[in-house]
């Protein structure tokens, strides 16, 4: 941080190179406009000063002189998102960027659980519990080579093995959190100081779950403790391809209620395909859906076996063994198989979750949008995918990609009318942020908000943890 010389101009520099040190603390405009974006096309304020903690006793102290001050503060991780989660709404904020609290704190095998600071990248954790011989049930969004532990829970992430294990939240056991005072909470059986952290409802009511999916605006998660489980060594993978969404859907559903799977993934139409899978396709006209299977088991005739009944299983709906290659690709390439997507332009995303029975529904109102704009003929090219999640429901990333910003306002106007129809036909964002916020809003049941409001109110009295959060846009 130090190559870029701090201005020195924040109210705040002194006291928080005090705490840190100088080359933690920043406030050139410079480094402040990078900590003003993530991985979206969304925009928002530019931070006021950006300092980078090392322990969770740095973080007590900085949390403690911004509630003195009133300054406001956001937590940020990898800002690897895609949602606008964790950029500024007002001026002058202090940003926390927790990616040097990256340390695995303790890998307990008696109770199966893995405790880490929340600035941990994804990628290096799976690496570290499996050179010990473990896994994770999630594994991390799939920009998890930046995406940290701390940053997915706080936002609801969905990515690699949801299809068995569930969003990033389901795994997790205990959380360490700072709060607006400056002390600390350990939440699930971490209430008891001479337990271990081994079980998230012990007691008492379940305080982990507040501080899941709250965007930081209710504390600093500083530790996380997720499950864990024996490394399994075998996978089958499997891809298969429908004649109609409805045959592919349906599979789907039975599949992924049988939990077989680590990930059961869904394109939805051939240019979904395409774009993803260059000419993979070619060969099968007859194709329009498509679903790639992967089984992983300790057991490599366990692996082979439910293969064989997911292909059975998808026989009954008419599909055509397409082989393995897009399945065994998409898992093998964890973490990279994001970046190349950029390639086809500026990402515009409806990410939210639905029953996967109504995923034909969906993409009906989606193909009549993308014919009301000729998105093909203006070379604007979609994915739309659906990964399996927990029994019986789908994330939906319908993606469309804007090659050049000339053409940025006619696809902003075809998103749009995009995420009114996905909430339409019954969707949950499992995210806000900026994509999602002010359509959430507007339609969130007033007693539910309400109950947010006094929770965020007992817990942070005076709004310093990401103000204006969850009350709809800047």
């Amino acid at each position: 941080m130090t190559i870029v010389k701090s201005s020195e101009n924040h109210p705040l520099y002194q006291e928080l190179v005090s705490i840190t040190g100088q080359d933690r603390v920043n406030d050139n405009q410079v480094i402040l406009s990078s900590y003003s974006q993530d991985a979206s096309h969304l925009e928002a304020e530019r931070p006021g000063i950006v300092v980078m903690p090392n322990s969770v006793e740095e973080v007590q102290e900085i949390v403690s002189l911004c509630t003195r001050t009133k300054t406001p503060i956001i937590p940020a991780g990898g800002r690897n998102g895609i949602c606008g989660a964790c950029l500024p709404r007002v001026p002058n904020v202090v940003l926390l960027d927790l990616v040097n609290m990256d340390k695995v704190i303790k890998i307990d095998d008696d109770v199966m659980t893995v405790t880490v600071e929340a600035g941990l990248r994804w990628a290096e954790l799976i690496h570290r519990l499996d050179d010990r011989g473990f896994k994770l049930g999630f594994r991390g969004p799939y920009g998890g080579n930046a995406g940290t532990v701390g940053g997915s829970v706080s936002i609801n992430s969905i990515g690699y093995a949801a299809s068995k294990y569930g969003p990033s939240t389901e795994g997790v056991v205990s959380l360490e959190v700072v709060l607006a005072n400056g002390e600390v909470i350990r939440t699930g059986t971490g209430w008891n100081p001479d337990a271990q952290l081994f079980g998230r409802y012990s007691a008492f009511n379940d305080l982990t779950g507040i501080f899941l999916g709250d965007h930081g605006t209710l504390g600093v998660k500083t530790k996380v403790t997720l499950k864990i489980y024996p490394k399994a060594e075998h996978f089958t993978y499997g891809d298969f391809g429908f004649k109609t969404l409805t045959e592919a859907t349906d599979f789907m559903l039975e599949a992924q209620k049988y939990g077989f799977t680590e990930e059961l993934i869904l394109l939805a139409d051939r240019q979904s395909t395409e774009t993803f899978f260059p000419g993979l396709l070619n060969k099968h006209k007859e194709i329009h859906a498509f679903i790639s299977a992967i089984v992983q088991e300790t057991d490599l005739q366990l692996a082979n076996r439910k293969m064989e009944i997911l292909r059975e299983m998808s026989e009954r709906y008419g599909a055509k063994d397409i082989g393995n290659f897009a399945a065994q690709m998409h898992w093998s390439e964890m973490f990279n198989l994001v970046q190349p997507l950029y390639n086809n332009g500026f990402w515009l995303n409806t990410c939210h979750l639905r029953p996967i029975n109504r995923i034909p529904e969906l993409m009906e109102r989606l193909w009549t949008i993308f014919k009301k704009y000729k998105l093909l003929d203006n070379d604007i090219k979609w994915i739309a995918s659906c990964l399996g999640a927990d029994r019986a429901y789908a994330t939906g990333w319908i993606t469309i990609f804007v090659p050049t910003k000339d053409k940025m306002e006619m696809a902003l106007k075809a998103w749009n009318e995009m995420l009114d129809e996905v909430l339409d036909t019954g969707a949950c964002p499992y995210w806000s942020g900026l994509l999602w916020e002010d359509r959430v809003v507007r339609k969130v049941d007033k007693n539910f908000i309400d109950t947010y409001w006094k929770i965020k109110k007992a817990l942070d009295p005076d709004n310093i943890f990401a103000p204006e959060v969850f009350k709809g846009g800047n």
